[in-house]
Formats: C-alpha cells, structure tokens, sequence
C-alpha cells in the first residue's frame, strides 16, 4: 500500500472499551464526495450511540473532500492516500481502527438515528454472532435530480429502543451457500466484531469491484451471520462514480469462483449446494455481463462472456445467438469496427 498521512497521527493502541460501553470505530472511504460528506458525518456523529470514533480514508480525492472533512476538527480523523481504490482506503481504516467493533459507511450515504446502539445492543446480547446488518433504504433524487432531506425517513422508519430488533431467518445463519447466489449485505448496514475482522483478514486489493461481497463469503465461514429487521441506512442512488458504472471484468463471477475453488460447494454447517445451480449462477453472471457490453458497444467482451455461458449451460439458445452476433460484430484482425477493410498505411 502506499504511504499515506493521517491527520491526526493513529494510536496503536489495542481495542478500547469504555467503562459504559464498547468503543465502534467507523470506517468511512471517500473520494471526490465534497457534496454529499458532510451529511454522511453528520449522521455518524449524531447517532446516539457515545462511543465511537469515525476515520475517514480520503483515496486521492481532487474536489476538496479533505477540507470538507476538516470542518469537524477532532471528531473525524482524516487519512490521505494516493488513489487506489476502496479495498485499500477500507484496509488502512482497519489498520488505525480501535474499536471493539468495526462499522463502514461510504462518504455519499447515511445512517439512520440508532443504527449503532440497536446493532451494538444485539452483538452484545448475542457473544456468538460475530457479524450483523440490517435493511436499508435505497434514497432516490426527484425530477430535478435534488434528494428528499434524509430526516423525512426517520419518522418512517423510527425505532422502538426498548424492543430488541426481529432477526430475518431466510437471511440470518451460516449464509455460505446462500451467498453463493447474492450478495445479500449491504456493506454501509454491516457491524463486524474485531475478533472477526483479525480473522478474516483485510479486504482484497485485486477486485476493484466486489471487495465487500468477497469479504462476507470469507467470513461466512468463520460465523453465523444475522440480518436485523430494522431499516438503518439511506444508500444515496445518484448515478455517480465507478461502482455505477459496468467494469470490464466480471468481478462477480470471479469473487463466486475463488469462494468455490478454496472452500468447495459443502458449507460449514454441512449444506451442500448442487455443482448444476453453481454452473447455472455462473452462467447467469456471463449472460448478464456479455449482454450489457454487447449493446453497450463492446462485443469483443461480450464474445467471450456467451462463450462462458455456453460452456456451462450449452443448451441455452439465446446464448448462442448473442454469441453468434458478438462473433460478426467484433473486429477482426485487419477490419475496422465498423466490419469494413480498414485502410493500409
């Protein structure tokens, strides 16, 4: 990793805990979100929830995001790298973390009041879980591309503190074989023990796409999972940055392939997913891939992605055609893009 300045400088003490309660530490990445950070701040520090420190990983941004961040003095502390991607900002937030338990939010989102007490309230009643999220409300803007104030959901969704929160059943447990097929968390409502996290390890830096949902299948083997049936989260939909926009690598279909090339299709509670759903997940992840890039003007990435589909599920026509017409779209060796002879010179 690149050096990076933190501002100020990072205790390396071990895990604090108050004499009332736990420490959290957030950790918050940012890059170029000088419109939206100050709310996502400000919903952290504004949780009822005392003790928690908040570390933001600016990752190179050029729009000012480090001063934005500064306004708040010695309630945040600020990081600085080089661009490099969220797995490393995440990464470097792990490394100055304190806190017995570990929180992420991106820099355009926000939390709800009470995201951490309900969630530190259910770890600690439950010292067997080591890994918790919750649901999360997709935040659109309005015609004229403005967001509804986020204080607008709170009465919608306002918690009953005294009323420990429901656990979803069909997405709590040992989610391994579940998580073959989806994601299923949402990395802003996640609340992860320490311990959990030094076992894991760090997020991986080569999958510029996916970092969080590789992360979750590896910890799926290490504890059950519970998801909590409050709302806790606004994931702000604004079209914005890289995570909205199609990669050129179908991260999903490697992060699903690296879990069952290292752990198998058997879960560590005994649930054994059947080799032709994992061939037809696989296959689903190529078509969808093969198909985007197909009409978004790409048909060389999208040859080889039917080409994939094909050999998991060689019966499926439509992956034949777009095959078929990816092959008489793409460029050919001495042909222009277009299908003509391109010109000597």
């Amino acid at each position: 990793m690149e050096s990076a300045t933190q501002e100020p400088p990072a205790s390396t003490a071990p895990e604090l805990r108050h004499a009332d309660g736990a420490l959290v530490s957030v950790i918050m990445p940012s890059y170029n979100t000088a419109r939206y950070i100050g709310e996502a701040i400000e919903s952290v520090l504004e949780q009822d929830y005392p003790h928690k420190e908040l570390i933001v990983i600016d990752d190179g941004s050029t729009d000012g995001t480090p001063d934005r961040v500064r306004r708040y003095g010695d309630r945040v502390r600020l990081i600085i790298q080089q661009n490099q991607g969220s797995a490393v900002a995440r990464n470097a937030g792990l490394e100055a973390a304190r806190g017995k338990y570990i929180a992420f939010l991106d820099s355009d989102d926000v939390w709800l009041p009470g995201k951490l007490s309900t969630q530190v309230g259910h770890l600690e009643r439950h010292p067997e879980i080591g890994l918790i999220f919750s649901r999360w409300q997709v935040w659109k803007p309005d015609g004229d591309g403005r967001f509804p104030p986020a204080h607008g959901f709170r009465a919608q969704f306002e918690l009953t503190p005294s009323t420990p929160p429901r656990i979803v059943p069909e997405r709590s447990g040992w989610l391994y074989n579940r998580l073959l097929f989806s994601s299923l968390l949402h990395t802003i409502t996640v609340m992860a023990r320490r311990s959990l996290i030094d076992a894991v390890g760090p997020f991986d830096t080569e999958l510029k796409r996916g970092q969080d949902y590789d992360y979750w299948l590896r910890a799926s083997w290490h504890t059950e999972i519970h998801q909590l049936d409050r709302m806790l989260a606004l994931y702000r939909l604004h079209g914005e940055g890289c995570v909205r926009r199609w990669p050129r690598v179908n991260y999903e279909r490697i992060v699903v392939e690296k879990a069952v090339s290292r752990w198998g299709l058997e879960g560590p509670n005994g649930e054994r997913t059947p080799e032709a759903r994992i061939s037809e997940r696989l296959a689903e992840t190529s078509f969808s891939f093969g198909y985007h890039h197909f009409w978004e003007g790409d048909p060389k990435l999208a040859f080889g992605a039917f080409a994939h589909v094909v050999s998991k599920q060689p019966t499926r026509p439509m992956a034949w055609a777009y095959l078929a017409l990816s092959a008489l779209k793409a460029p050919l060796p001495g042909r222009s893009g277009n299908g003509r002879q391109a010109p000597s010179t």
